[in-house]
């Protein structure tokens, strides 16, 4: 008989890859979630669950009805939801696989690429910090009752609605139209910071390969893509894609947290893409030496330009962001200080 893996959660950015893995390897599976997706067809042919994460009542119902082998939990996201699994799920199961974040490590990273035995520093957001005091909550439940803990940590992994810019989560829709119109795009600092970018689906069939084997209990996985890329290379992509030649424009970091403006200290280049960010997939593939990325970075984007113009999802091109004010002021700076030096040169010239 097949094991039986619930999924807490999606199936989201991750969790449709892990899905439709599990589902070609004929796992049993069955998908815990607060909303009906009538027309989600990775959830044909698989026991759905409606219910409330933080309700205790909805978790035992569905482990009651259920009665999964195995775990994979995608939307735990503090302390308190770490708890009221554990003791829902007691010694139910045989292995249990949380997905975190590699966040977790803090930044700026203390070894590029940042294995998981490296140092780690203090967390950047609370975001990370919830996620990691879960992976201690799991980790003592392992230690100390032999709770089966898998710890997955994905880096960042591109889907058709998500996509990272240097100050923001949701900034896909605004690259987009001003690549195409030959606006100009800022890159922090001189573009030669390190990118980790991924693919959803890939980091989805990461955590697939773990599923119903012994050896991954007890360790943790950093899930990243096979290679990593500069930030300008990293808008390049995206360029590329489209064609065009992008009108890149490098504005040092130091510069931009000068402004003291709360469209910077709010945005994620405080705590993530000021920072060189690379991640070791050795862990992985010593356990997975076949593993195969399935999808490239450049099928990605492509994907997800298609998506976003399908759905005409993409901001105006002349809808005014915090970046554009950021990118005419410092221009205009720029030329009044060449000015001001090619008339302090003619003034020494006399």
């Amino acid at each position: 008989m097949n094991k039986k893996v619930l999924m807490i959660g999606g199936p989201g950015k991750i969790g449709s890859g892990t899905l439709i893995k599990l589902k070609q390897r004929n796992y049993d599976v069955a998908v815990l979630k607060r909303h009906a997706e009538p027309d989600n067809l990775l959830l044909r042919d698989i026991s759905v669950y409606y219910g409330n994460r933080d309700s205790i009542a909805n978790l035992e119902d569905c482990i009651n009805q259920f009665n999964p082998d195995i775990v994979i939990d995608f939307v735990c996201f503090t302390p308190n939801q770490a708890n009221d699994i554990i003791a829902v799920l007691k010694e139910r199961i045989s292995q249990f696989i949380f997905v975190s974040t590699v966040d977790v490590y803090g930044y700026p990273l203390s070894v590029i690429p940042m294995h998981e035995s490296d140092p780690w520093k203090k967390t950047n957001s609370t975001y990370a910090e919830n996620k990691l005091q879960c992976e201690k909550i799991f980790r003592n439940a392992y230690n100390l009752k032999n709770f089966p803990l898998v710890v997955a940590r994905p880096a960042y992994s591109m889907a058709n609605d998500f996509v990272l810019t240097a100050f923001s989560r949701e900034g896909g829709k605004y690259l987009i139209p001003r690549l195409r119109s030959g606006k100009p795009i800022l890159v922090p600092g001189d573009g030669t910071t390190l990118m980790h970018a991924g693919v959803a689906q890939n980091a989805g069939n990461m955590v697939a390969c773990m599923v119903g084997l012994d050896k991954t209990i007890g360790k943790s996985y950093n899930c990243a893509h096979h290679s990593f890329l500069s930030h300008e290379d990293y808008v390049k992509l995206f360029s590329d894609a489209l064609q065009v030649k992008p009108n890149i424009v490098h504005i040092p970091t130091d510069l931009l947290f000068s402004l003291n403006s709360p469209e910077v200290s709010e945005s994620i280049l405080e705590d993530l893409t000021r920072h060189n960010v690379a991640f070791s997939n050795d862990t992985f593939l010593k356990d997975f030496p076949d593993f195969e990325w399935e999808i490239s970075l450049e099928q990605a984007v492509q994907e997800y330009i298609k998506f976003n113009d399908e759905n005409k999802l993409f901001a105006p091109v002349d809808e005014i962001i915090y970046e554009d004010l950021v990118i005419e002021s410092f221009q205009k700076l720029s030329r009044e200080f060449q000015n001001n030096l090619k008339r302090y040169q003619n003034e020494k010239k006399k």
